[in-house]
């Protein structure tokens, strides 16, 4: 039988691709051969074989634009899906979603592919998701994905033929970085050189739209005894850092960059609070990586952050603020700081609820998907 392969519309660094590669290594752990592949690459040379260091193979070596160039892409994805002969394909990306299919029934393989939504479908691209509604029906499309009830929810106006493929599996952390976090706090804990910075506020994500900095960088001008470390890199850098001059808060906002992820997660684990006011997510793995750690969660109130701060029982395990309240984002800020039996409350809801999430759950999840053809 064919292997199962992973696939992205590019080969950008970011959760997707760390969530495919930990699925990826768990399935192969248990005895699936799996393959990972991009439509083209993102980014220089450095970044591109970066992905190929992985096991990540491009189709095109360099970016498809405009019509002739997916008109190019769509004859080598026919050539990769007659060469290797899949089992499975697993797509993610909107572009991937809707290609993928269109090249099944061309290259006319009996390859099921297993499309995926990772943020609301209102956040994706207008013709894309008209042209997703249709791909989506095709008979090669097995089940369609989503991370979580909310970005499955996003879907309910989509015809019944396509509804019925829906099938929700919870994004989870890697074991190592489940073991490295989980080590990381322990240290903390125990004062090995590294402890708790009083006041210390940590956002983790791309500079973005989708992210919402700018909100979070206004309720910081309200909180006067805190500092705010925000790490990742990103288009709006310099307009968030001219924001913050303008709301005098750039002495205590800091820009690290990028950090690689052990020491992204050692610097998190000094802060008291983890804010995410996100426009959207999917089910973010900042906000998993915060909750286990045991950081005070405070997140924006649309759905799917709220279904992420929410354990298994309904309750919530973080304080979800309106997009656009600054001042009550400020407030909450001051009062979590300034009363520590409640930021502990909610340090150890946010502990159990990171706790809770279980990587062998989804591999589980996706392994019954993918070889067995049933959810769980």
């Amino acid at each position: 039988t064919g292997a199962i392969h992973f696939a992205m519309t590019h080969s950008e660094p970011g959760g997707l691709r760390e969530i495919w590669n930990d699925i990826g290594a768990g399935l192969s752990a248990r005895g699936h051969k799996v393959e990972r592949f991009v439509f083209y690459p993102s980014g220089g040379v450095d970044q591109r074989a970066a992905a190929e260091a992985e096991g990540w193979h491009h189709v095109l070596r360099t970016r498809a634009t405009g019509p002739f160039g997916v008109i190019r892409l769509i004859f080598a994805l026919v050539r990769y899906l007659r060469c290797t002969q899949p089992a499975a394909v697993v797509t993610a990306m909107p572009f991937a979603n809707v290609l993928m299919p269109l090249a099944v029934r061309l290259a006319g393989t009996t390859t099921r592919v297993f499309i995926t939504h990772h943020s609301p479908a209102d956040t994706h691209n207008r013709m894309l998701d008209r042209i997703d509604t249709y791909t989506g029906q095709m008979a090669c499309v097995a089940a369609v994905v989503c991370v979580s009830n909310a970005v499955s929810a996003s879907l309910d106006a989509k015809p019944e033929g396509y509804r019925m493929k829906r099938r929700t599996i919870h994004n989870a952390l890697p074991g190592r970085i489940e073991a490295m976090i989980d080590a990381v706090r322990a240290q903390v804990g125990e004062g090995n050189g590294t402890a708790k910075i009083a006041g210390r506020i940590v956002a983790l994500g791309r500079l973005s739209y989708q992210k919402n900095y700018p909100m979070l960088i206004r309720a910081m001008s309200r909180v006067p005894l805190a500092t705010l470390d925000i790490v990742g890199a990103g288009e709006d850098e310099e307009a968030l850092s001219a924001l913050a001059r303008d709301c005098g808060v750039a002495g205590r906002v800091r820009f690290l960059g990028l950090m690689p992820r052990e020491q992204a997660l050692a610097h998190a684990a000094t802060a008291q609070i983890f804010v995410q006011v996100s426009h959207y997510e999917g089910h973010s793995l900042a906000l998993i990586e915060a909750a286990r750690m045991g950081l005070a969660l405070v997140v924006s109130n649309v759905p799917v952050q709220v279904e992420g701060i929410t354990n298994p029982s309904g309750q919530q395990c973080g304080i979800a603020v309106p997009i656009g309240e600054d001042m009550a984002l400020g407030g909450v800020l001051v009062r979590l700081l300034a009363d520590e039996q409640e930021r502990r409350q909610w340090s150890e809801r946010a502990r159990a609820l990171g706790l809770a999430v279980s990587n062998a759950a989804m591999v589980d999840a996706y392994e019954s998907l993918l070889v067995c053809g049933r959810s769980k």
